[in-house]
């Protein structure tokens, strides 16, 4: 009897389940968009991650190389550079400072421009290209000034010396003479590099710094304006005497800015160090004892002149050159009477010129001072 009532179970749960599912496959199921979307999206192959994004070059344009070249028949320096744009933006390419224009560029369609003193190509040319530069020499017995843009490979090659002559390569405080054809290092980090054609006589003789002085400021007269907001123009004529090639080296006061400087009349660009020191290249004089005259400007900002009286503190720049005599003419507003204190002597023959007349003699690296002392003219 048991074994027939478990049949009979067995049999009706069989059934019941039939029933339910014959039910299933007829009935309707109604779902959302969203909720369909999703459900196809799980059933499809997933598609594989993009790949990642390339790095970008750690320097995205660069100046791999420059080789200059001096043809003393043409007058010309020349300069071969190769350009590498590592991607395919707009770049500015720094190739030279701006001081000195290119006469020709190579090719012809290469696209020059000037930006932050410096002569740059603008390529958005991916790889390499080449650039050929060509600057004017300066005319006999004066240097060539160039300033380098920072290369990694940076040359001079020399394949000819006017007779007699040697090249002199000054770069700061350090100088390389080449007496004969070939190649010559130039700093990688790029600068100020003066070029100049020496007489190989006097270059082959042993220098003499240690018995007599190369150079010495023979005469020097110096102009200060200072106006009520502080401002103030210093102009300088200096005459320099020396019989060989020399560095003239200045150390300006703390706050000035060099505005322009000539040597005997032509525009130079002299070499700024640290702490304000000017380092001016004077070329191979015609004759022995001759001598160089250089010109400067310099600006300086003060504080604002008091309505009545005040005090203003005044310099001049700093020579290590021995100096025979420095003139020094301080001008204010006319409204102002004025008197003075420091390392410095008034000139009483000078009565007729405006403003304070003062002077040092005989004097060796030493910077000229005065405390200047303003009061506003009572007039009766």
């Amino acid at each position: 009897m048991k074994p027939l009532i478990l049949l009979l179970i067995g049999t009706s749960t069989l059934l019941a389940q039939s029933i339910t599912n014959a039910k299933l496959d007829d009935s309707e199921v109604r779902i959302t968009y969203g909720e369909l979307k999703r459900l196809v999206a799980a059933t499809l192959p997933k598609e594989p991650p993009p790949p990642a994004p390339k790095p970008l070059p750690p320097i995205p344009a660069a100046l791999l190389s420059a080789v200059y070249h001096i043809d003393t028949h043409a007058d010309t320096i020349t300069a071969e550079m190769q350009v590498e744009n590592f991607d395919s933006e707009w770049h500015t390419v720094p190739l030279a400072g701006a001081a000195a224009g290119v006469l020709a560029v190579e090719p012809k369609e290469a696209r020059l421009v000037v930006a932050d003193d410096c002569l740059c190509l603008v390529t958005d040319k991916v790889g390499t290209q080449n650039v050929k530069l060509t600057f004017a020499l300066a005319k006999a017995g004066q240097g060539t000034t160039l300033h380098l843009a920072a290369s990694a490979i940076a040359s001079l090659a020399v394949k000819e010396l006017p007779e007699g002559k040697v090249l002199r390569l000054q770069h700061g405080a350090t100088s390389q003479t080449l007496t004969t054809e070939g190649l010559a290092a130039l700093p990688a980090q790029g600068g100020e590099v003066t070029f100049a054609f020496e007489d190989a006589r006097k270059a082959a003789q042993p220098p003499i710094a240690s018995l007599t002085d190369d150079a010495i400021v023979s005469m020097a007269s110096y102009t200060t304006q200072v106006v009520r907001d502080g401002s103030a123009l210093t102009e300088g004529a200096i005459t320099v005497r020396h019989d060989h090639p020399a560095r003239f080296m200045l150390q300006l006061p703390e706050s000035a800015k060099l505005l322009q400087c000539h040597v005997n009349g032509d525009p130079v660009r002299p070499i700024i160090g640290e702490a304000n020191r000017v380092e001016i290249p004077l070329d191979d004089p015609a004759t022995d004892g001759a001598e160089s005259e250089v010109k400067l400007s310099f600006t300086a900002v003060l504080t604002p002149l008091q309505l009545a009286e005040g005090e203003l503190d005044l310099a001049l720049p700093q020579t290590p050159l021995f100096a025979k005599q420095i003139d020094w003419n301080v001008q204010l507003p006319a409204s102002y009477d004025l008197s003075f204190s420091g390392n410095v002597d008034a000139i009483t023959d000078k009565s007729s010129t405006p403003g304070l007349q003062l002077r040092k003699s005989l004097c060796r690296d030493q910077q000229p001072q005065a405390r200047i002392t303003y009061r506003k003219r009572t007039t009766n």
